[in-house]
């Protein structure tokens, strides 16, 4: 039945609520940037309740659209705005908010800039939920679009990207993504005379030049925004830049809007038009898997480790997106849940120990031995994001390269050994930071993180434990 309570309406609103709060949010010297955080912590977690309660009136599959809600946009042409979900749609919300409340964590100590910090951050969130429930190709196009906004005034204000040219192409060629949709889009219109669902596309009968212009625009689209070569540049240039966590962590969110619009708009029957191109896509994004993965082992940045595995791991989800089976796309959610919240404990955790590098002047390597509590919350964050048996990624995975197997022999191997690649530069940077460099006085001069902080990232922890034991334990048992 569905609820009287227009669930996903208020997902979308609740964050730009938010942000009026924070315009009339008062800051000084005194309270230091405290009182906007607290709002957005507040406006996160209040949406992320709405969500698990959201969940309670769904049936727990993939693909089945559910909760629709249509608002009238357009009489001429006649379009409306149209919100649905299913389990898929909502698990990567849960994952984004409590990634994103990691963040907000991460900069709890940056007064400078941070009501613009919070706003921009909210805005995001609030498309990005948009983007996560449209169920008709103009949401779903508005949305895609309009998160670039707020992203690039991030990126530009507080990424610490010092040449604006690299911020500039990095946003222009994620714009020419857009346009490319928005194409195919119009054909679609044109076509059809109406605005259609996502998952209808694929039954638009048209003609051989007009269906190669549409997929390969939708193609194209979406590849811009997962770092597959060529596109893996500007990204990775951005990446390796942004030093402040929350930032990061926002920035490396998009590429998962690039597998989610695959997992969307991907026909159950290929038409002919791609199968050259999915080939082609196939062989490109192993090697780029494994590329990225060597180069890993090789740069000493742990910035750049942790850019690399969620690189790796991106490609590799979209892999399993092509595969032929809705479970296997349930699954794939399960895994990108675990790990959403392993990246971002992760980079935060970086963050701290880079402030402690700056303020004490010392090495990094062997750093962790002076501090207790957040060697053991990081060393269990990097085993978790190498599939130990920590978390839904551990399960999940197999199940994906497993049916990967199935598929295609070479390039499952290709992409496990990619995988194996990348955890080994994040266990090696592990031992790095953790052998005796024998620091003078090192135990005196690093700080480490409190008793309250260890108990946030235990907390973390704990969610990923949960969630191997059952992916949706927030849900049902």
């Amino acid at each position: 039945m569905q609820p009287i309570i227009p669930y996903l309406l208020f997902i979308v609103l609740l964050p730009l609520v938010g942000i009026v709060f924070l315009l009339l949010a008062k800051d000084d010297e005194k309270t230091a940037g405290e009182n906007v955080l607290k709002v957005a912590a507040l406006t996160v977690i209040a949406n992320l309740a709405l969500i698990v309660r959201a969940f309670m009136h769904i049936s727990l599959e993939y693909g089945k659209i559910q909760l629709v809600e249509k608002y009238q946009w357009l009489e001429n042409p006649k379009i409306a705005l149209v919100f649905g979900v299913d389990c898929f749609a909502l698990l990567l919300m849960v994952g984004i908010h409590l990634a994103i409340l990691i963040g907000l964590w991460g900069v709890r100590n940056e007064a400078e800039g941070q009501k613009s910090r919070m706003i921009f951050t909210l805005l995001f969130l609030s498309f990005m939920c948009g983007f996560l429930t449209a169920v008709d190709i103009f949401s779903f196009f508005i949305f895609f679009e309009a998160m670039l906004l707020p992203l690039y005034m991030m990126v530009g204000m507080f990424g610490e990207v010092r040449r604006q040219g690299t911020l500039f192409r990095f946003t222009l060629y994620n714009l020419l993504g857009a346009l490319l949709l928005f194409v195919a889009i119009v054909v679609i219109f044109n076509h059809q005379g109406t605005n259609i669902f996502l998952n209808k596309i694929s039954g638009v009968k048209l003609g051989q030049l007009s269906e190669f212009m549409v997929w390969c625009s939708i193609f194209a689209a979406f590849v811009s925004r997962i770092p597959i070569w060529p596109f893996h540049y500007w990204i990775s240039s951005i990446s390796a830049r942004v030093k402040n966590p929350l930032v990061f962590i926002i920035a490396n969110i998009l590429p998962l809007t690039g597998v989610y619009g695959f997992m969307r708009f991907w026909p159950k029957t290929m038409p002919d038009v791609m199968i050259f191109l999915v080939v082609i896509l196939e062989v490109i994004s192993v090697l780029t898997m494994l590329f990225i993965a060597f180069i890993a082992i090789i740069n000493k940045d742990i910035q750049y480790k942790i850019f690399s595995f969620m690189t790796v791991y991106y490609i590799f989800y979209l892999l399993g997106v092509f595969l032929p089976t809705d479970q296997i796309l349930l699954n794939v959610g399960f895994s990108i849940f675990a790990f959403l919240l392993i990246f971002a404990a992760l980079d935060v955790m970086l963050s701290f120990m880079n402030r402690q590098q700056e303020n004490t002047g010392i090495s990094t390597e062997g750093c962790l031995q002076y501090m207790p509590r957040l060697s053991m919350v990081f060393t269990f964050m990097v085993l978790a994001g190498i599939g130990m048996p920590l978390s839904s990624m551990f399960v999940n995975n197999f199940v994906i390269i497993a049916e990967l197997l199935n598929y295609n022999l070479v390039t499952s191997f290709v992409a496990l050994a990619a995988l194996i690649l990348v955890s080994t530069a994040l266990l090696s940077d592990l031992y790095r930071r953790k052998k005796d460099d024998n620091l003078a006085n090192g135990k005196e001069m690093i700080k480490d993180i409190s008793t309250g902080e260890a108990a946030f990232m235990w907390g973390v922890s704990v969610i990923l434990v949960l969630s191997f034991v059952n992916p949706l334990w927030f849900v049902r048992g």
